[in-house]
């Protein structure tokens, strides 16, 4: 009778034979107790095989966590973890020859010709683990299996070799194979991506048994451990070779990035000057009259100033080899580079000194702030944080924040650690962590996203008047929020420095700005947009307002100091202020929707400016010139000016007297038919501010004729035209060889007065040609 289980599936089947009682013969009785019987042997036989399973189970996944945590063990050595792999497989499939192939890299097609086998492991039970040849994996029809496997990326299970008909050409003995193979079982091997990356074999079930189904599942289970030991085995040598190349590299870079030996003996040779001889302790310290050399030599005066090489033990060709190799790693980009690290720690060094925060600092933070300043920008690329991330430079990956701080930071501790060039090799372990600590916060703060995340923290601190500075955390924000101060110092030097270092900035960033819009196409922020050059003064006001004046404000209040930065701050932004607001001037008096009205008020805003400076003329001549204006476009749109018509322009000069001037609207059709001319006013507003002061003496030299003349015409001649005007006609001479125009005792003072009024921004002089023959000229005051 059948056997069944819970779900009446027979599971075996029971006899019974020969009855020994009566007419030996089963009965219905018989039957039906039997039938019952093998009730309770299903439900026993059942549990029997849970049984035995779940302990078949445990033991197999015992075996491959052992085998697991052996092979992990194994990483840096691919030939043990084989040999690891085909021990534990023999010991798990119960085979007498354990093969593991190789490949030289992770297969993604199934093409024969992109199968290579790099090498050959095979262990036979009771010989030795060896490494097969490169003829072995080619020839052999172990080696043919392996490349049907890795082709077709399925596990291959042979038990009847001589009836397997699709195998069977693959399997031919050569004459030197002596051994007799009865089975084999195939699997392939993958990493985590599901690329082949290698072929396990076993072959010949012990106890002339074959292959199962379980034997299957569980090599194949035994191959994700393979596949994940072999993988990251490979990672591994493949870090120890890079490492390696990186090692060579660094030793070829240090080579490289170090100062020449020659500089340094050149250098170390000369005289360190005096701090006071290059007004080392100035605020308004100017680092163009010097030379590099010179730089070279002030960056180891501040040092020595501070007595911090005779504190740190350090030699005088050991610094001097160590700020050449900082200036060697600087990039000659437009502004960050040596010459702004230079200004950065000099400033650094006003501060401890002339600003007195030195009576707060240790001598180990006043070294680490020095370092840090000269290496703040070290290998700039004239790009900010955001084009790394944009154009997906290898320095974003790198770093996911401060990217650029925090390589300059690197960039500083592979110099140091350059061999010549560490100016800390006499520190203890200990102080050495700890002026690593300094310069890398110090370094990181200047990053502004980190200053605008800390000022209010900082603001908290200045508001309660901590003057100790005790608290090491405490602390480190006040040295962040000093390098900031120091990286932007250029907004407080003098008014004549500050203008030549906006312009450094500002081309740098343009250049940055080019590169985006021409090879991203994307539009550069403003700040970065060349086409809105003329907008610099708006911007540097909205920078020192955002920035500059909060951040000396506090820093004043920490110590006062520090308060000629912040006055110098504040001188700066009111001259960028009134540069602005001549930009305003000019654009509102350019636009297409000014008034009459708006004209008007603002040709009334600039009557006292023009007063003080004796560049206005009386009510008369203001109301003369305008009529001759309007008299002159009301002539030009008809005929050329006749001698008749100039003789009456005089003589209404001359006896004409209101009291305040009106304003055509001929007058406004002029302005909007020549706004061509206030591109080229708006292109010099900070080009020609240097030569403000020349041109005011020259006023003022002009100021006594200026008054001997007051009933002269304000009619510009054609020669003071052509300086800023298209080539204009000329009225022809009259007949009696009367002069009806005033002209200068020279082409010079013509040209000297065409500039006054051009370079103050408050004399427009305006032409607009038509007709040959005809002009007219317009002079605002």
């Amino acid at each position: 009778m059948p056997i069944l289980n819970r779900d009446n599936v027979a599971i075996g089947v029971a006899q019974i034979i020969n009855k020994k009682t009566g007419t030996h013969e089963f009965t219905a009785k018989d039957i039906n107790v039997f039938r019952n019987y093998l009730t309770f042997c299903g439900l026993s036989l059942s549990n029997a095989q849970l049984f035995e399973l779940s302990i078949q189970e445990y033991k197999t996944n015992q075996l491959l966590l052992n085998l697991a945590r052996n092979l992990f063990r194994e990483q840096n050595d691919l030939e043990r973890l084989v040999h690891k792999i085909t021990t534990e497989s023999q010991g798990l499939m119960q085979c007498a020859r354990c093969c593991v192939y190789i490949l030289d890299r992770a297969v993604t097609s199934n093409k024969l010709e992109d199968i290579h086998f790099s090498k050959g492991f095979d262990m036979t039970y009771g010989e030795e683990f060896k490494v097969t040849t490169n003829d072995f994996l080619e020839n052999s029809r172990y080696g043919k299996i392996a490349y049907h496997v890795a082709t077709t990326m399925e596990t291959v299970n042979l038990n009847d070799l001589m009836n397997d008909q699709a195998l069977a050409h693959l399997l031919i003995s050569n004459g030197d194979d002596t051994f007799e193979l009865r089975n084999i079982l195939s699997v392939p091997i993958m990493d985590s991506d599901g690329h082949v990356i290698g072929v396990s074999q076993v072959m010949n079930k012990l106890n002339g048994r074959i292959f199962t189904e379980d034997d299957v599942a569980i090599i194949e289970a035994f191959s994700v451990f393979c596949g994940l030991g072999i993988h990251n085995t490979r990672q591994y040598e493949n870090v120890v070779r890079l490492t390696a190349k990186q090692n060579v590299a660094f030793e070829v870079l240090s080579y490289h990035v170090i100062a020449p030996e020659e500089d340094v003996q050149r250098v170390s040779q000369i005289c360190v000057p005096e701090a006071n001889q290059i007004r080392l302790y100035s605020w308004e310290f100017n680092d163009m009259i010097l030379t590099d050399d010179e730089t070279v030599l002030a960056s180891v005066r501040m040092f020595i100033e501070l007595d911090l090489p005779k504190t740190f033990r350090i030699p005088n060709d050991i610094i001097c080899r160590w700020v050449l190799s900082v200036k060697k790693n600087y990039r000659p980009v437009i502004y960050h580079n040596w010459r702004h690290a230079f200004n950065v720690a000099q400033t650094m060094f006003s501060m401890l000194t002339t600003g007195g925060m030195n009576v707060c600092m240790s001598d180990l933070e006043c070294m680490g702030l020095l370092i840090a300043c000269l290496s703040h920008d070290l290998d700039h690329r004239g790009t900010n944080n955001a084009f790394q991330a944009k154009v997906d430079a290898p320095l974003a990956k790198l770093y996911t924040t401060s990217t650029l701080e925090h390589h300059h930071f690197d960039q500083c501790i592979m110099i140091l650690q350059t061999e010549g060039n560490n100016i800390l090799q006499a520190l203890s372990a200990d102080d050495y962590k700890l002026i690593v600590r300094y310069i890398e916060a110090a370094i990181v703060s200047t990053d502004l996203a980190l200053y605008f995340r800390k000022r209010g923290e900082f603001q908290k601190l200045v508001d309660v008047n901590d003057e100790h500075w005790t608290d090491p955390t405490k602390k480190e924000l006040l040295r962040g929020m000093m390098m900031t101060g120091c990286d932007v110092a250029a907004i407080c030097k003098p008014w004549e420095l500050q203008q030549v270092v906006a312009k450094l900035v500002a081309s740098e960033f343009f250049q940055q700005g080019d590169i985006e819009r021409t090879q991203l196409h994307v539009e550069p922020i403003p700040m970065m947009d060349r086409e809105k050059k003329d907008e610099l003064p708006k911007m540097q006001v909205g920078f020192i307002d955002s920035i500059c004046l909060p951040l000396y404000k506090m820093l004043s209040d920490v110590d006062p100091g520090l308060h000629p930065l912040f006055e110098g701050c504040k001188k700066n932004r009111d001259n960028w202020e009134k540069l602005q607001q001549e930009h305003d001037k000019l654009k509102s008096l350019w636009s297409d929707s000014a008034s009459q009205e708006v004209l008007k008020k603002i040709v009334e805003a600039s009557k006292p400016e023009l007063q003080a400076k004796n560049l206005v003329p009386s009510q008369s001549e203001s109301t003369a010139s305008l009529k001759v204006l309007k008299t002159t476009n009301e002539n030009s749109v008809t005929a050329p000016v006749s001698n008749t018509d100039t003789k009456s322009i005089n003589r209404e000069q001359q006896t004409t007297t209101v009291t305040a001037p009106i304003l055509d609207p001929a007058l406004i059709t002029t302005i909007h038919a020549n706004k061509g001319a206030i591109e080229t006013i708006r292109g010099q507003i900070t080009e020609l501010r240097h030569d403000v002061d020349q041109l005011r003496a020259l006023v003022k030299n002009r100021k006594r004729s200026a008054i001997n003349n007051t009933n002269a015409t304000h009619i510009i001649t054609n020669q003071a035209q052509s300086q800023i005007l298209p080539s204009i006609s000329s009225p022809p001479p009259p007949s009696n060889g009367t002069r009806h125009h005033v002209e200068s005792k020279s082409n010079t003072n013509n040209v000297n007065q065409a500039s006054v009024s051009h370079h103050h921004h408050h004399h427009h002089h305006i032409g607009q040609s038509g007709t040959a023959g005809h002009s007219s000229v317009c002079t605002i005051i």
